[in-house]
Order: C-alpha cells, then sequence, then structure tokens
C-alpha cells in the first residue's frame, strides 16, 4: 500500500513513518523542511516537499497515494488556517484520509463535560474552530478523523481502539493516548478502513 504522511517532522508523525514502513508499506513524507525528516536505514520511503501554503504542492505530493494519515499540527505562534488549508488540500487530492485531531474539539465538542470542555476551549482557543472545520472537511469527503486525548511518550501496548463518538461517554478528565498506539491505530485503519465517513474516538486498555 502506499502511504503518504502529512506532519511527517512532528513527533507523532515520525511514529506513522515508522509504523508503516515497518508493515511493508511505501511511504511518501510530505515535509515543508525536507531535511528534518528522519529517514530510516530500511524500508522504501521518499521525502517530498511539501507546503499546506502553497497551492497545488500538497495535492502533487499525494498523487498516486492510497491513503494520506494526517498527524499535522500547529504552534501557537503559528496561523490555525493552516490546519483548514492542509485538511481541504488533501480531502480533495486523496482518495481516502485519516486525520488526527483532539478530544474533545470540533465533533467532539462536550465529550469532556460541561467544566472540562470549558477549560479546553480556553486553552485552546487559539484553533478551535479551525479544528472544527479542518474535521469536517475530512469527513465530510469521506475521511476518518481520530480524536485523542493528550499524547504520551508511554510505550505502545497494542491494546489501542477506534470506536465511535456516539459510543463514547462523556468524562471529565481525558482518556490518555501514547503516540506510538495512536500511530499504530492510525496504519491499522488505513490498511483496512473500518470508519470511512466517520469521527471516531482513540482509546486504550480497559478505558
Amino acid at each position: 500500500m502506499k502511504i503518504a504522511v502529512l506532519g511527517s517532522t512532528g513527533q507523532t508523525g515520525r511514529l506513522v513513518i515508522a509504523r508503516a514502513l515497518e508493515r511493508g508499506h511505501d511511504v511518501t513524507a510530505l515535509a515543508r523542511r525536507p531535511e528534518q525528516v528522519e529517514v530510516p536505514t530500511t524500508g522504501n520511503l521518499r521525502v517530498v516537499r511539501a507546503d499546506v501554503t502553497v497551492p497545488g504542492s500538497v495535492a502533487a505530493a499525494v498523487e498516486g497515494a492510497d491513503v494520506v494519515v494526517s498527524a499535522l499540527g500547529i504552534t501557537k505562534k503559528q496561523d490555525p488556517a493552516i490546519l483548514v488549508e492542509g485538511a481541504r488540500q488533501i480531502a480533495s487530492a486523496a482518495p481516502h484520509v485519516i486525520w488526527l485531531t483532539s478530544l474533545g474539539m470540533g465533533a467532539t465538542e462536550g465529550a469532556l463535560g460541561s467544566l472540562g470542555g470549558a477549560l479546553l476551549k480556553r486553552v485552546l482557543r487559539h484553533e478551535w474552530e479551525a479544528k472544527d472545520v479542518s474535521g469536517r472537511l475530512v469527513r465530510d469527503a469521506g475521511g476518518t478523523t481520530v480524536h485523542a486525548g493528550p499524547l504520551t511518550d508511554k510505550p505502545h501496548q497494542d491494546n489501542g481502539r477506534l470506536i465511535r463518538i456516539e459510543d463514547f461517554k462523556p468524562r471529565m478528565i481525558p482518556p490518555t493516548a501514547p503516540r506510538a498506539g495512536i500511530a499504530a491505530l492510525m496504519v491499522a485503519e488505513a490498511e483496512t478502513p473500518h470508519f470511512a465517513d466517520s469521527d471516531t474516538i482513540a482509546l486504550f486498555g480497559s478505558r
């Protein structure tokens, strides 16, 4: 399978690349700064310069890919429009998109209860609307959104799963998610889609 990875230089994006290569896929890493992509000694990895702020560059980079897995994120100093434009470009150019986003935002607003939701909105107000719009763009194009709680660097115990948002009971304390586990779930969904045109939540362990 040919998998393109958006947000390939971030902590989670690097793990998505590693997981996809481990599974034997042909991987294309999209990066604004290709020199920052960690190139492994084994596996079929191609690094392509692509920038969501440059019209057409993302569409050209994902041409021929079976699926795009996005771990695209922004800092407080970056324009949140990057998220929206990134979603818009890959949703129109790729046959299928799996898009990582935050639990409690977008389609999962309210998942952390009224108090937790209010606190989250206050902390992440910079990107609040952009997360909602970008998620809807992906889902409306037939893609899958993966909503995750706070990401950690804990080892992945192979105990993760995706559930539909209607199967999640709101809780004030968000469940954490290991980055390696998120990478494994997204690659697994790329290989065998179970949640096309759906918003999902990533859970780990018995929670």
